[in-house]
């Protein structure tokens, strides 16, 4: 499941993920997207993964169909979560998109990631 989450910037958007991820997840988060898009080129991204249970085919199909045509219009992405599995992934998607700076903050580091976000 994804909730929206508030963050304080019209530059940025918040994603709590927890669970298994649906296409009805992508759908909410593809919308809230578009929506900052229609003020802001570039969007900032915080996401605190409180458990990730994997992801349905549908929903990759719909990520994937929505990522790869705007990945450039992404500057930032800060992943929240307490496992070091996480702070790997993140390290390695850094390399893969160079173009968004990726970064791993520990769960109690909440607010300092969204502040990182919101300088966008």
């Amino acid at each position: 499941m994804i909730e929206i989450i508030e963050i304080e910037s019209s530059k940025a958007i918040g994603l709590r993920v927890s669970g298994k991820i649906e296409e009805k997840d992508i759908k909410l988060v593809i919308d809230a997207v578009n929506e900052k898009f229609k003020y802001e080129e570039k969007l900032a991204i915080y996401v605190e993964l409180i458990e990730f249970g994997g992801i349905s085919m549908k929903a990759l199909i719909e990520d994937i169909k929505f990522a790869f045509p705007n990945l450039k219009k992404f500057t930032k992405k800060a992943v929240v979560s307490d496992k070091s599995w996480h702070e790997t992934l993140t390290e390695i998607s850094d390399k893969l998109f160079p173009f968004i700076e990726l970064k791993h903050f520990g769960i109690e580091e909440k607010e300092k990631a969204k502040l990182w976000v919101m300088e966008n």
